[in-house]
């Protein structure tokens, strides 16, 4: 246990340093050298995931999910798996299941708003992206940088950022200003 435990801290210490394909090795070794399988579930499909392979992530998060089926933040991680890979079918209903299990998730909205409009549904992506707004808790720079990987879906979230400068997105914004001034 004790080399599954250094291998662990090894995938960690990678990870942090970007370096997610020895994230993903160290991750690898703590499974073989006996670590819970449960303990590596996520943060292994987070090395995968920010390493660009989207299938093994999903199938990280799908495990993870197999042990805890109602943790929103997990369907939301896979659906941005499946959302990355361009299959926004898949995604929708992990973004919906994630809303549906917590709807104050601001992330989950502004993904499901990407799918929807990747899917030509502009109104319906519009009310997502008035949603996450309107709940405030979603730093756009951040969410660009740690969810949209692949470079199709970062060049239409970009896009998609840009519905706020109509004239709802920028009244919505107003308020969410005021509200943080005071």
């Amino acid at each position: 246990m004790k080399n599954s435990n250094m291998a662990f801290r090894e995938g960690q210490y990678h990870f942090l340093r970007g370096e997610f394909g020895k994230s993903i090795s160290g991750f690898g070794k703590a499974l073989e050298t006996g670590m819970d399988a449960d303990k590596i579930h996520v943060p292994l499909g987070m090395a995968y995931f920010k390493n660009g392979n989207f299938p093994e992530a999903a199938a990280e998060f799908s495990q993870a999910l197999n042990l805890d089926p109602s943790n929103d933040h997990l369907l939301f991680l896979r659906g941005m798996a499946s959302l990355n890979q361009g299959d926004t079918e898949k995604a929708v209903d992990d973004f919906n299941a994630s809303i549906r299990l917590n709807d104050r998730r601001g992330a989950a909205y502004i993904a499901r708003s990407l799918a929807l409009r990747a899917m030509h549904w502009k109104a319906e992506a519009e009310n997502d992206l008035r949603a996450a707004v309107t709940l405030a808790d979603v730093e756009v720079e951040l969410f660009l940088r740690e969810y949209c990987i692949a470079p199709p879906l970062r060049q239409m979230a970009l896009s998609l950022f840009d519905l706020g400068n109509e004239t709802w997105g920028k009244e919505l914004w107003k308020r969410h200003a005021s509200r943080l001034t005071h």
